[in-house]
């Protein structure tokens, strides 16, 4: 009930919100009106009725003010149209004829003369053939930009106009071809690649693009093979989780230059393709892709620091409020009383940490181009207090004896002491154990290695 309740009045704080907007335009609206502004007298009823069409001042204005708006643009048509203007004609009657709409569909109903209509009628098909036969001529002469733009406003004012489809594909298209095909002749493989992409994805095909494109692809992929990983850190099971992340994380790229293949069994693909030819298969012999480089690395160390949970048992105090009443002035006052107690802390550290280094190898120049070392670490820790009791009136402290006082008790009731207490009371009591952090610090080489390896870009 309460939902329906604050909707209702949401919806009355804004239609009130509305009327009012409403009827402060109007007035403002009538105020221009009286001072003969009426372009400025029709925008605010125009934002009147806007904002409450029912508002009858705002409608009656509108259709007054709003029908000398149009028609002091109507005359600027007619002006246009006399001087031979025809650009100028057939925008200015567009800008009239939006005009006319946007009035009319707020239920004000203008007139437009049909000798205006006329004009833009006659008007229009010389001015779209005119820069049609422009753009033509620039596209001739390999202006591509200029030949666009004139296309696009062949496209705005008459849709499917000649072969304005096909001129505007020429014109995005041909200049970033031609670029594609640069870059291609000068070894620029992932530029031309970019080239030919943007092409086939804004429109779907041109020329030989798509042929292209795969051609730079594959001229510019960096092909990769990995050696086995060297181990030196003396752990034994962690070389293939490290192996297999890596290859993982580099195939999983979203970069279609990186690839990783498989050169260990190689021959028995041939074997295979060579099978599938002599039982009439249409499988390509010799489709495997050469790799271009080699990743090698080496895994320096490898510690794994499992902490033990430490428990202490620690000495407190419960407290205990006492409300008391004052014999003589009958004021209730506090006290406290403190009881010695133990609570339990417990505290451990996990860590895994490894230094690594790789490279990536040129087979074809044996230069470097892609290394890194690197020193990786993941750990957690805990430390938290428990209590079988009442753990918001714990209080730390020290105490000899628990069934005895000594000089040498203290109660820390100081609101940092208690604070530190009860915060350890809260901490979290699960520790991230040593299987997980090993993932996360094999995660973080992959995924520095993968970086690294995406980033590489041998045209820059």
């Amino acid at each position: 009930m309460k939902k329906y309740l604050l909707l209702i009045l949401v919806i009355a704080t804004v239609i009130f919100g509305s009327s009012c907007a409403s009827k402060r335009y109007a007035k403002k609206g009538l105020k221009y009106e009286q001072a003969g502004m009426y372009e400025m007298a029709a925008q605010s009823y125009l934002r009147s009725l806007q904002a409450n069409q029912n508002n009858i001042d705002a409608r009656i204005g509108l259709k007054k003010n709003g029908q000398r708006l149009l028609d002091q643009k109507l005359l600027t048509v007619q002006s246009d149209y006399d001087a031979n203007e025809d650009k100028k004609t057939v925008y200015d009657y567009l800008d009239a004829k939006g005009y006319l709409d946007q009035v009319g569909s707020l239920g004000v109903e203008l007139l437009m003369s049909e000798r205006t209509t006329e004009m833009f009628k006659e008007i229009k098909p010389k001015y779209v053939e005119k820069i049609y036969n422009e753009a033509q001529v620039l596209l001739d002469d390999e202006k591509f930009k200029q030949s666009e733009e004139l296309l696009a406003e062949v496209q705005r004012l008459e849709p499917g106009y000649g072969k304005t489809d096909e001129m505007m594909k020429v014109s995005k298209c041909e200049p970033i071809y031609r670029q594609g095909k640069e870059f291609l002749s000068t070894n620029m493989y992932r530029k031309a690649y970019a080239s030919f992409d943007q092409i086939l994805r804004g429109q779907g095909s041109y020329k030989d693009s798509k042929e292209l494109r795969e051609e730079a692809l594959m001229k510019g992929m960096v092909t990769i093979t990995m050696n086995s990983l060297t181990n030196k850190s003396g752990y034994d099971n962690v070389q293939p989780m490290i192996e297999s992340k890596i290859r993982t994380s580099l195939n999983n790229l979203k970069n279609p230059f990186v690839k990783i293949i498989d050169t260990q069994n190689t021959n028995q693909i041939i074997a295979t393709q060579q099978q599938g030819l002599s039982q009439g298969s249409d499988i390509q012999v010799g489709k495997i892709l050469a790799a271009k480089a080699i990743f090698s690395a080496s895994i320096i160390s490898f510690n794994i620091n499992e902490g033990r949970l430490n428990k202490q048992v620690k000495r407190g105090y419960l407290k205990e409020e006492i409300a008391t009443k004052d014999p003589v002035t009958g004021e209730t006052k506090k006290e406290y009383k403190y009881h010695k107690v133990n609570y339990t802390e417990y505290s451990q550290a996990n860590k895994v940490s490894s230094s690594f280094q790789y490279q990536l190898t040129s087979t074809e120049t044996s230069s470097i181009l892609v290394s890194d070392a690197m020193d990786i670490s993941a750990d957690d820790d805990i430390h938290y207090a428990t209590f079988e009791g009442n753990g918001n009136m714990l209080v730390p402290g020290y105490w000899e004896e628990i069934d005895k006082d000594s000089p040498r008790d203290k109660v820390n009731d100081t609101s940092y002491e208690v604070g530190v207490l009860q915060g350890l009371l809260k901490l979290k009591r699960n520790i991230k154990s040593i299987e997980t952090l090993k993932v996360e610090v094999i995660d973080n080489i992959a995924s520095r290695v993968a970086h690294k390896v995406d980033v590489y870009n041998p045209e820059e």
